[in-house]
């Protein structure tokens, strides 16, 4: 006998979600918040009307990570408008997310020429080589992040409380330690695994590459991301990044397994 709930169940269950997934996300050790957030990204990833269903699934979990986070730990920070030193630092990022930024840009043809530029000369640098070149990253405009709003979980994540901190490490290439807010940690962990639960129910592949070097490869195919939902291994010939550690997997696997009976 199957595990899966009955039909009338699921529906149930989606209109309770419906009261969960505008909210934000809740920290503690009740799973069924976060799994209310993964069936609804597995709903959207499958959405055969959306002409961007990664698109649609990146934002939700994007707009979870924004308001979940503290507005303590959002006063902690010392990033300010027109800080951009660690945009020289390289980004790592899921297809979903590089396809929703690909969409943000399609219309730009000089950012898109810049990412394939940076693609070829800095893509495959070492993350110490990378700094030292103080390559800034080619969606910037006058220290501004042109797609700020649409900007990736990572870089939404990747905050500090010591601007000294980052200049020591982004200015003069020195390596330390970024201080970062704990709270925004947590809830990035949380975002993130959210993501990748999605996607491994929906059978994609939550593998993280360097952005501009993700972006460079969606730009050089016709109808990239229908292809990947589709199956399609666009990305067999990039270097993914490293996997992830095992007590990330284990809550991956942890989440699939409750949530898999739901959908």
């Amino acid at each position: 006998m199957s595990d899966r709930l009955s039909r009338a169940d699921r529906r149930t269950l989606h209109r309770m979600d419906q009261q969960i997934i505008g909210l934000p996300l809740y920290m503690g050790n009740d799973p069924r918040p976060a799994a209310a957030h993964v069936r609804h990204l597995v709903h959207l990833l499958r959405s055969e009307q959306s002409a961007s269903p990664c698109s649609d699934a990146v934002a939700h979990i994007t707009a979870v990570f924004d308001r979940t986070v503290p507005e303590q730990a959002t006063k902690m920070i010392a990033c300010r408008k027109g800080c951009s030193y660690c945009c020289t630092q390289p980004v790592v990022v899921t297809a979903p997310e590089a396809f929703w930024v690909a969409a943000q840009l399609r219309k730009r043809p000089k950012v898109v020429a810049a990412i394939k530029e940076a693609a070829k000369s800095f893509g495959p640098l070492p993350l110490q080589e990378r700094l030292n070149a103080r390559q800034f990253c080619p969606m910037l405009e006058d220290a501004l992040c042109t797609i700020y709003e649409g900007r990736p979980i990572g870089c939404r994540g990747f905050v500090s409380v010591d601007l000294q901190a980052c200049l020591k490490m982004f200015d003069r290439g020195e390596v330390t330690d970024i201080p970062m807010p704990n709270d925004t940690v947590q809830v990035l962990y949380a975002a993130r695994i959210i993501l990748a639960v999605a996607l491994r129910l929906t059978k994609l592949s939550a593998k993280v590459y360097e952005m501009n070097t993700l972006l460079a490869a969606i730009f050089a195919e016709e109808n990239a991301e229908a292809r990947w939902l589709a199956g399609e291994d666009l990305f067999a010939s990039l270097e993914a990044g490293p996997p992830p550690p095992p007590q990330y997997d284990q809550a991956i696997e942890s989440m699939a397994k409750y949530v898999t009976p739901t959908i």
